[in-house]
């Protein structure tokens, strides 16, 4: 049942009685060393054990290390990811390969596919403009996986290291991360005339916020979200950007929607017992703290 679903049947009776490659922009020197780095690699994944196929050890937020112009990577749960840099952006899928090794054994990379991106054109001049690329789910690097470890916290590309990403969080997250777990984040939420539901969803996390501006109408935000292991919070997923949805509930018991936006973006962030939603599409979520 849909979260509309769920008002319409819970909220709405009560409130009328009285309530979410040029992948490097033309920079192809990285890309093609990479690649290349990476022709052993067989890309099946059928002798992949279920731990070993997982992306969770790289889902969150990563930046380029040793570059004045850092690119920003980031992993989603589902297997997607996006890579913004100065003048564009690119995106595409990444999944864990198998290189075989002549002596039976194997190593595990985590290889990303190219989908397309944009790229800014004209950038010095006073209005410049993006134009758009699509690709051949084209290899353009692979990072070596490390398999002793539950949360990875750099990426080096192939066998020279022509790249290297390390975690980042603006708000240095991972040092308050001790003793936060993903299933702590499960359940239900409230502050006031706010409440929120966190649930899984697939390979990630579905959270559902309810605002009750007045007695018959009101605001939903869904995201769909990824778990950052290193940072131990939520982000939401810009594949699948978060909406907010404004409604009004009439005495008959029907309510009417209207879509405010669909392209929203939100970090959710647990520390001692406390959940603060922050709004990255609007302002005013910063203050509220929600309880369990």
């Amino acid at each position: 049942m849909s979260i509309h679903e769920i008002l319409r049947k819970k909220f709405c009776p009560a409130l009328a009685l009285g309530l979410a490659v040029c992948l490097f922009g033309g920079v192809a020197g990285a890309s093609s060393a990479t690649s290349d780095a990476h022709t052993a690699v067989n890309v099946s994944t059928q002798s992949l054990t279920v731990s070993e196929s997982s992306l969770q050890p790289i889902a969150g937020v990563w930046r380029e290390a040793g570059d004045p112009e850092p690119r920003t990577l980031t992993i989603y749960s589902d297997g997607s990811y996006e890579l913004v840099y100065p003048e564009g952006k690119a995106f595409g899928m990444v999944k864990v390969t198998i290189e075989e090794h002549p002596d039976g054994t194997k190593s595990l990379w985590y290889s990303f596919y190219e989908e397309g991106g944009l790229t800014l054109e004209d950038a010095g001049s006073p209005s410049p403009w993006y134009s758009a690329y699509t690709s051949a789910n084209k290899l353009w690097a692979a990072f070596a996986k490390d398999g002793n470890v539950a949360t990875q916290t750099e990426l080096i590309s192939g066998q020279d290291g022509a790249m290297r990403f390390v975690r980042f969080w603006e708000n240095d997250y991972h040092a308050t991360s001790s003793g936060v777990k993903a299933d702590d984040y499960l359940g239900v939420w409230s502050v006031g005339r706010c409440s929120a539901v966190i649930s899984r969803e697939g390979s990630g996390y579905l959270v559902e916020i309810q605002w009750a501006s007045s007695a018959a109408e009101g605001s939903q935000w869904i995201y769909h979200c990824t778990y950052d292991n290193d940072a131990a919070v939520l982000f939401s997923n810009s594949r699948s950007n978060g909406r907010r949805v404004d409604y009004v509930c009439t005495e008959e018991g029907s309510m009417t929607n209207k879509e405010v936006y669909n392209d929203g973006s939100a970090v959710f962030v647990l520390r001692n017992g406390t959940l603060t939603w922050q709004n990255k599409k609007e302002d005013y979520s910063e203050d509220l703290k929600f309880i369990k």
